[in-house]
């Protein structure tokens, strides 16, 4: 209708109409000119000359947190020297505190003996003045007669009484002076006890000034690296939001040119964004070069702590060997935020490894439910794509629920976590755990390495005992999921649980423990 009355004003004349007319082509003539005015030469080069300027910040900061990483790596080096240093030394204070141990227990025997001693002359005077004592009141009993005539005997005897009490004084001084030294001595070494108990205990290795200092140093470089690897983060998301701009830019400007000139136009600057920049493609396809790499290194980051790198610190030393290192998290690659469970990461695997060539090593660490994650991509997705796995680390692994049951155990569906008092809860979990089979480390992994612990959090079933009720319906107390995994034939197997004495820190000391010994692990694999 509207386009009728348009048209009923073109057929009439007049300097309205003209006007009209005119409006109209300048609106249509801008409408079709909207895409030819989207983007310009000049935005193409300021978006490339963002690009390179954000990718020199972020190649300085890689280099920044390279020479960080080398200096932590130095300052380990020195903590574990120095440490040893400590250790020997506080080896040597632990033997002079046994041998002043021995000396004051020497010494109280010592005092026993001379205490035994004068209790036998304090004895002896004694008798001797019971004697005295009764002589004289034999004595006394006599009569007049009779004193005069046994008058000199008596005095005889009482002379004989005082001189065996003087003789037994005299014996007595010696032995009280003797007691006397020796009660100085034990309490000299005493003295001595006190002062050393401070230097053998077990804080005095990590109190010990040197090494405090050093690890305040560590302390103070990783909190540097942690703050920079924030700063590439964001410097990265930056790169690729400006990348999709340059690269949306640059496919608009080809869209409003004609066909010779965009061949001849190419994208400006186009060479300094290089593969970052060429697409826009899930983390999936990642930069492989096959052949590149002789061994790919995945590790795998759990819910408690997202950034387990910035723990372990293997990436500097792995890339060193000239390895390929792959940062992941349980539920995806990049970042990690992908849906709660770990099938994001399952597929994004099978399409990672499907690149890499056949002769590449693969390695996997994986810690909490990146443990479980790293357990589910060796057994399950390397092993269907018929793929080896030359070293597997599950470093406190956990399933589903924050559960070591439902990654140990092949469960119907997902244990409960049991809770303290609940017999009902936990009883539920007992039977989970015991209608399941216990999950196999397949043959296609060639070395499995697993710790754990059973002090701390961690997992949500990490006590060692919980009540629940038995088929009489009584409370009783049951053990809950073991770590250790059934192993078929072909796959070496290095499992165990450590022990941190119930230790609330228990998790934090397993992996810190766990940075010591995987570099050492980790070397014959990576040759």
């Amino acid at each position: 209708m509207a386009s009728v009355k348009i048209f009923d004003y073109i057929e009439r004349p007049g300097p309205l109409n003209l006007t009209i007319i005119r409006l109209l082509l300048i609106l249509l003539a801008g409408f079709y000119c909207l895409p030819g005015i989207a983007a310009t030469q000049a935005q193409i080069n300021s978006s490339s000359a963002k690009v390179k300027k954000i990718n020199s910040s972020l190649a300085s900061t890689r280099s920044n947190i390279s020479t960080l990483e080398k200096s932590i790596w130095s300052i380990d080096q020195q903590i574990l020297d120095l440490r040893k240093v400590v250790r020997e030394e506080r080896t040597a204070n632990r033997r002079r505190f046994h041998e002043a141990k021995r000396d004051f227990k020497r010494q109280t025997f010592e005092i026993e003996r001379i205490e035994k001693d004068i209790s036998l002359v304090d004895f002896d005077i004694e008798i001797v003045q019971r004697d005295m004592n009764r002589e004289q009141q034999r004595f006394e009993a006599m009569n007049v007669f009779k004193q005069r005539l046994a008058e000199n005997d008596h005095l005889q005897r009482q002379k004989e009484y005082n001189t065996q009490i003087t003789h037994l004084k005299n014996k007595k001084k010696p032995l009280l002076r003797e007691l006397q030294n020796a009660q100085d001595m034990l309490q000299k070494l005493q003295s001595e006890l006190d002062s050393q108990k401070d230097e053998v205990s077990d804080q005095a290795l990590d109190a010990d000034p040197r090494v405090a200092a050093l690890n305040q140093k560590r302390n103070t470089t990783a909190s540097r690296i942690t703050s920079l690897r924030t700063t590439q983060k964001s410097q990265q998301r930056a790169v690729e939001a400006e990348s999709q701009r340059f690269n949306k830019l640059v496919a608009e400007f080809k869209q409003q040119r004609p066909a010779s000139s965009a061949a001849a136009t190419s994208k400006p600057d186009d060479s300094s964004i290089g593969n970052k920049t060429a697409s826009s493609s899930p983390a999936i396809k990642l930069d492989i070069n096959p052949g590149e790499y002789s061994s790919y290194v995945f590790v795998i980051s759990g819910d408690q702590e997202p950034d387990i790198e910035s723990t372990l610190h293997l990436k500097s030393w792995v890339e060193s060997y000239g390895a390929k290192y792959i940062e992941a998290n349980w539920n995806g690659f990049g970042n990690g935020q992908g849906p709660l469970n770990n099938l994001g990461f399952q597929e994004a695997f099978r399409e990672y490894i499907r690149q890499i060539p056949k002769q590449s090593k693969l390695i996997l660490i994986g810690h909490g439910l990146g443990g479980g994650t790293a357990i589910d991509a060796a057994t399950r997705i390397a092993y269907s794509e018929k793929r080896s796995v030359d070293f597997l680390a599950a470093l406190d692994p956990i399933g589903i629920g924050g559960l070591r049951a439902n990654i140990v155990y092949d469960t119907k569906g997902s244990c409960v976590k049991p809770a303290e008092g609940d017999v009902t809860t936990n009883a539920e979990y007992v039977t989970c755990i015991r209608s399941a089979s216990k999950r196999k480390i397949t043959p296609n992994i060639k070395y499995f390495y697993n710790r754990w612990q059973k002090d701390a959090q961690g997992p949500f079933d990490y006590q060692r005992q919980i009540t629940s009720l038995n088929a009489a319906g009584n409370k009783v107390s049951v053990p809950t999921a073991s770590g250790r995994f059934n192993i078929e034939n072909g796959t070496m197997a290095d499992q165990r649980r450590l022990f941190f004495s119930g230790n609330e820190n228990a998790h934090a000391m397993l992996l810190a423990e766990e940075a010591k010994v995987l570099p050492k692990l980790l070397v014959q694999h990576l040759r």
